[in-house]
């Protein structure tokens, strides 16, 4: 009974993998979606920003102590 249920979860799977597999390699884009926060365009229009971003945001709103600098150089 055990094998049985193995076998026919196992076949499932692989099935789905494959249908995956060929959706890929065939679909027209050619590329997979943008994962990152700051690249993705939805999530820009959604107004959901990289923790970098929201920052500055939030430091255009407040006043700026002298000679901290709060902005990180690498985004």
């Amino acid at each position: 009974m055990f094998l049985t249920i193995f076998i026919l979860s196992l076949s499932l799977i692989t099935i789905a993998l494959i249908g995956l597999g060929i959706q890929t390699f065939f679909s027209k884009k050619k590329t997979f979606p943008e994962t990152r926060i700051g690249h993705n365009k939805t999530l820009r229009k959604n107004k959901i920003y990289c923790i970098k971003t929201e920052q500055v945001i939030l430091d255009k709103n407040y006043k700026q102590v002298k000679g901290i600098k709060t902005i990180c150089s690498d985004c």
